[in-house]
């Protein structure tokens, strides 16, 4: 990942108008976050890696899709850190910065207020999870072909804390992938088809 990042080019093809109008308005008092998009070896050597469903709780992110990941911490020394600690808090799955091979672009998400920065590491074999009932209510483990087929993308309804939106998403094994997730997502496969 050492060419210039695709960034929002990449990013608005998942984008709700939500994303759109807010991009730029980025609040000094934001709060950072970091995410892993954790690469593994799956079914016949696919290229996959998991996904969690967030428990239903009255909060911004109630039941949806996303990587591993939260806050950082006072603790964590860099985003990084915060990717690989939360990861293994929220999974199970404990990730070396030697693992680590980069970071797609920071993503503002309006309705945290959250600036997100993904991190991407690879791991050489299968991973085996140990969710956090209170952080995870399910590990999604999703195959990274599914998503560069076309046919797995559409506009769908989605109706979050009480607004209701009409959200670029990917369809992959009968779930809803969209928001901040589907767009980081996009990036990360537009720098995943320059390299192959």
């Amino acid at each position: 990942m050492s060419q210039p990042l695709p960034g929002w080019s990449a990013q608005q093809l998942m984008a709700t108008e939500m994303h759109r109008n807010s991009r730029l308005l980025i609040p000094s008092d934001a709060r950072r976050a970091g995410v892993l998009i954790l690469l593994y070896p799956g079914i016949e050597q696919e290229l996959s890696f998991p996904l969690i469903r967030r428990p239903t709780y009255e909060g911004a992110h109630s039941g949806q899709i996303a990587f591993p990941g939260g806050k950082i911490e006072p603790e964590d020394q860099g985003i990084v850190h915060t990717a690989l600690r939360e990861t293994q808090e929220e999974i199970g799955v404990q990730v070396q910065a030697t693992q680590v091979i980069g970071r797609l672009s920071d993503l503002y998400i309006p309705v945290s207020r959250f600036v997100v920065s993904p991190v991407v590491a690879y791991a050489t074999k299968p991973l085996y999870y140990q969710p956090e009932p209170a952080e995870v209510a399910e590990v999604l483990d999703v195959s990274a072909q599914a998503f560069l087929n076309p046919g797995n993308r559409a506009v769908r309804p989605i109706t979050a804390r009480g607004v209701s939106l009409d959200a670029p998403a990917y369809l992959i094994d009968s779930e809803i992938i969209w928001g901040a997730t589907a767009m980081m997502l996009a990036e990360f496969f537009a720098v995943l088809q320059e390299v192959v």
